[in-house]
């Protein structure tokens, strides 16, 4: 069998600035594929979205995909996008043209179903959705194959170091948002001693090998999956404006006021708590994970056994407090949650899954 995936092949800030290091996807998604593929006698590879604009344009971007499809004829395509790169035309293209399987990865249909999910998922044979929410969405608009798993963890990227003195009581890396940074702020004038990296901080964002090293590090590891919900001018903004696409020329910000009931209906889901990768990889590192529950997350990990969930900002340094109290039971909940990743969630594992699920097992 020959698998592909579509996705980036550089991380980015804001401003389209590539931040010199791989996107998440090649460690969430294409390294662990490339490996179980092969393990079981299959092909993986991997189509650069941003590195075929860079160096052909859009236009030139999607003639090579198509190119690529044709010559290469791959069973299955995973493709994780931004809507606009390769376009919905060229999906479908691909679907009624060729034998190609297409499997739309909505990682973010919490909130980007409105936007994305339910005008793409016509182009593709699968819809693999970690949102279980998205499931009767995608029913009603006709789709009726539909894989929901939540992500899994690379073993080979997230892993626990040896020798590494925990020398940081608590620690969040990620994305800024507004929600975020407020409650950032609430913890640190609870008197909570936070780290704090990622895209959009003033303490800047951090490599993939940093990132690593403040897991094991951290004793406890935030994993906010806090509603980025919020009311404000930005937010009131992007109902009516977009930011540039990857290397799309003209202005830096477009008028997006024919997509503004979608927009507005993406800014709602914003409320939905969702399940992310980092919850997986705090474990995977050994480490102690704290973080908020999100849908189906108590059927990957033992509440309060493997993992702490927190009901709001109050109850966070209460148990912020107490674990740094008792690092004794905070270790064996970091060594059950470590044992529960290695056994059960792996990417690799999730990708075994996801195969069987379509009828196509490894």
């Amino acid at each position: 069998m020959r698998i592909l995936l579509v996705n980036y092949k550089y991380g980015y800030d804001r401003a389209w600035n590539a931040l010199g290091r791989r996107a998440l996807s090649y460690y969430l998604e294409y390294l662990p594929l490339k490996a179980v593929a092969e393990r079981h006698g299959h092909t993986a590879d991997i189509f650069f979205i941003d590195e075929a604009i860079l160096a052909k344009g859009r236009e030139g971007a999607r003639a090579a995909f198509w190119e690529y499809i044709t010559t290469n004829k791959p069973d299955v395509c995973f493709a994780g996008f931004n809507e606009y790169d390769l376009g919905k035309e060229l999906f479908c293209r691909v679907r009624n043209q060729t034998k190609t399987a297409l499997v739309y990865i909505g990682d973010d249909d919490a909130w980007r179903w409105a936007r994305v999910g339910k005008h793409f998922a016509e182009c593709f044979t699968w819809i693999l959705t970690y949102d279980s929410r998205a499931i009767p969405k995608y029913q009603s608009i006709g789709c009726g194959k539909i894989i929901h798993h939540q992500p899994g963890v690379d073993l080979g990227t997230y892993r626990k170091l040896d020798g590494v003195e925990k020398d940081i009581d608590v620690s969040f890396v990620g994305i800024y948002n507004k929600p975020r940074g407020n409650l950032i702020n609430y913890l640190r004038k609870a008197g909570v001693d936070v780290f704090v990296r990622g895209i959009g901080w003033p303490e800047g964002p951090i490599s993939q090998e940093e990132l690593i090293q403040v897991l094991n590090r951290s004793k406890i590891n935030l994993a906010l999956n806090t509603s980025s919900f919020y009311i404000g001018w930005r937010s009131i903004a992007r109902l009516f404006f977009r930011r540039a696409h990857f290397r799309e020329r003209g202005l830096p910000v477009k008028l997006d006021i024919h997509n503004f009931f979608d927009n507005v209906r993406m800014w709602f889901g914003k409320k939905n708590l969702q399940v992310k990768s980092r919850h997986f990889e705090v474990p995977a590192c050994g480490s102690f994970e704290m973080t908020q529950d999100a849908d189906d997350l108590k059927d990957y990990y033992k509440l309060g056994e493997e993992i702490v969930v927190y009901a709001d900002n109050e109850d966070l340094v209460r148990k912020i407090e107490y674990y740094l109290a008792h690092p004794e039971e905070r270790e064996a909940i970091a060594r059950r949650g470590y044992a529960r990743t290695i056994r059960d969630h792996s990417t690799e594992r999730r990708f075994e899954d996801i195969f069987r699920m379509m009828g196509r097992p490894l």
